[in-house]
């Protein structure tokens, strides 16, 4: 594969679980990939729409892993959550999040009767028929649904699990409302990212392994992308894909190659 250089970026926009590791292991020439893109200095983010976990959480998983990346480098769903709800002064939550996370947002006002909005993200085994029927109430009384991503399933080393796209979805249909989305690929998330780079979007290019979450949100933001063939990819994805990818590749560590 010949390396492509007319249109070379300045920055990498990274998935992470599924293009970096996969059931809690590198992928293949992972680690090797992001050290040739750091001694090429291109700029990096690594974006994911986990929410169990704060960026800094996040960086330590990372580091553990091998991967040679820095805390202010990542970007998920709770940090653009956090940025959003910043905008909103004054705005109350009722918070569905892992305990954690919901000491990530200590600065915003808490209201478990009356919110002005609902945030759900990762809650695993919170998710039961109280704390949702409690946020449906919620809802009808007036508050807005915010969630910090909709992917409807991840894997682990022990399999599959729902993800809390699935329970924003009941509560979506549920209360009429449509949720207001903070991860990928809401336009709010990419942007974010890009204002960190001081970058346009033709200066930089998406990589991920889910065509609904990370090619989609490249394609809303009229941004290059490529889809790797590992962690959540379909092979039936690119038959009637949601969106097209500019390139495909088996893994990110052919990436290389191209650049």
């Amino acid at each position: 594969m010949q390396k492509i250089s007319p249109t070379r970026p300045k920055a990498f926009l990274i998935d992470m679980d599924g293009t970096l590791y996969f059931k809690g292991e590198p992928c293949p020439g992972a680690i090797e990939t992001v050290n040739y893109l750091r001694q090429e200095k291109y700029q990096l983010r690594f974006l994911t729409n986990t929410t169990a976990k704060t960026p800094k959480m996040l960086h330590a998983q990372m580091q553990a892993l091998g991967f040679d990346i820095y805390e202010d480098e990542i970007f998920n769903a709770t940090y653009a959550c956090l940025q959003y709800l910043r905008s909103q002064p004054g705005a109350s939550c009722h918070f569905m999040v892992d305990d954690a996370v919901k000491a990530f947002f200590k600065e915003i006002p808490i209201d478990d009767d009356a919110p002005d909005f609902v945030v759900v993200g990762d809650y695993g085994e919170g998710f039961d028929f109280h704390t949702l029927n409690h946020a449906f109430r919620l809802l009808m009384n007036g508050a807005e649904l915010i969630a910090l991503q909709k992917g409807l399933y991840w894997f682990s080393s022990e399999g599959m699990f729902l993800d809390c796209g699935a329970f924003v979805t009941l509560l979506e249909a549920a209360a009429e409302k449509t949720a207001k989305v903070m991860g990928k690929p809401s336009e709010t998330f990419f942007k974010i990212a890009l204002e960190s780079l001081q970058l346009s979007p033709g200066e930089a290019v998406v990589i991920g392994d889910d065509i609904t979450s990370d090619i989609v949100g490249a394609q809303a933001m009229e941004m290059r992308s490529i889809l790797v063939k590992t962690g959540k990819f379909k092979p039936n994805q690119l038959e009637n894909p949601v969106a097209k990818p500019t390139w495909v590749l088996n893994s990110i560590a052919e990436l290389p190659n191209m650049f």
